[in-house]
C-alpha cells in the first residue's frame, strides 16, 4: 500500500523571492528558515510523488470558465516558465507532472461524487513555483498539483475543500505498491489584493488559523463563511481552502508552526506549517 510520508503547508507570495530586498531583513530570515526546515523533514521523508493542492491566479482560468477543482495532467510543469523567471527570480525549471495518478484520481473522483475538472495544460505561477524552489531545490519528484478555486465567486465551501481532501487521501493510501507521497497545500495566510484594503495583514485571523491547526481541530475552519474569511482574512485568505483540502487528507494531524511572519512589504501574513501524526 501506498504512504503518506510527509505534508506541509506553505505561503506562496510571488515577492517571497521576487522581492526579498523589501522584507525586513529578521522577518525574512525566519522566514526563510522555516523553509529550510520544511525542506529538512521533506528530504528526509524521501518521498516518490508530491501532491500539491494549489490555487490558480487566473493564468489558466478566466472568469468565463473557473472549475470549483481540477486536476492538472500534464507531462511535465515549468516551475516557473522562462518568463516568470525573471519576475520570481527562480531559475526556469521544467519538472515532471504524474498524468497517470491524475487520471486515476478522476475516475476514483466520479465513482465516489467528486466530478473534478481536469487540464492538460496549466501555465503554473507562484502557487508550485514559489514553495518548490525552497522545498525541493534540488530534484524534485513528480507532482500532482489539483486546483482549488479561491477567486472568483461561487468558491467551493471549506467543508467540502477538506472533504475533497479526505477523498484524495483515502485514494492514495488504497494504491497499490510502496508509494512515498508527500502533500503539500500552498497559498495563504491573510492578504488582500487589489482592493482598497491591499496590503493589509490581519495577524490575530492568521494566529486563530494557525491555532486550529496546531491542535488538529479544523472544525472552527470549516464552518468558516465566503463572507468570514473575506472581513478577517481578505481575497486572498480565500488561500486557506488548499489548507484544508491537505488536512482532510491527513485526518487527526497536528500542525507546527516552524514560522510565521506577517511581511506587510510582501502584502501576506506568510507561513510555514509541518503536519504530523
Amino acid at each position: 500500500m501506498a504512504e503518506i510520508v510527509a505534508a506541509a503547508l506553505t505561503s506562496h507570495a510571488p515577492m517571497i523571492t521576487g522581492r526579498p530586498d523589501v522584507s525586513k531583513p529578521e522577518r525574512r530570515e525566519r522566514l526563510y528558515a522555516g523553509f529550510r526546515e520544511l525542506q529538512r523533514r521533506l528530504a528526509a521523508a524521501r518521498p516518490d510523488l508530491l501532491v500539491l493542492f494549489v490555487n490558480d491566479h487566473l493564468q489558466n482560468f478566466p472568469y468565463s470558465n473557473m472549475p470549483a477543482f481540477c486536476v492538472g495532467l500534464c507531462e511535465t510543469y515549468d516551475a516557473p516558465s522562462a518568463g516568470a523567471a525573471g519576475f520570481m527570480k527562480i531559475p526556469a525549471r521544467t519538472i515532471a507532472g504524474a498524468p497517470r495518478v491524475g487520471m486515476a484520481v478522476l475516475e476514483a473522483g466520479l465513482e465516489a461524487g467528486f466530478d473534478l475538472a481536469y487540464s492538460y495544460e496549466i501555465e503554473s505561477w507562484d502557487e508550485l513555483a514559489v514553495p518548490l524552489s525552497f522545498l525541493a531545490p534540488d530534484r524534485v519528484p513528480p507532482v500532482l498539483p489539483i486546483y482549488t478555486n479561491c477567486a472568483a465567486p461561487p468558491l467551493p465551501t471549506p467543508r467540502r475543500c477538506h472533504a475533497m481532501g479526505a477523498f484524495v487521501g483515502d485514494f492514495l493510501r488504497a494504491r497499490p505498491g510502496a508509494e512515498r507521497v508527500a502533500l503539500i497545500a500552498t497559498g495563504g495566510i491573510s492578504h488582500w489584493v487589489g482592493t482598497p484594503e491591499t496590503g493589509r495583514i490581519n495577524s490575530d485571523w492568521d494566529h486563530w488559523v494557525l491555532d486550529h491547526i496546531g491542535r488538529a481541530d479544523p472544525e472552527p475552519l470549516l464552518r468558516l463563511t465566503h463572507a468570514d474569511i473575506e472581513r478577517d482574512g481578505g481575497n486572498g485568505g480565500q488561500e486557506i481552502r488548499n489548507w484544508l483540502a491537505l488536512l482532510g487528507a491527513v485526518p487527526g494531524w497536528k500542525g507546527d508552526a516552524l514560522a510565521y511572519e506577517p511581511v506587510t512589504e510582501w502584502i501576506t501574513g506568510c507561513a510555514t506549517v509541518w503536519v504530523h501524526p
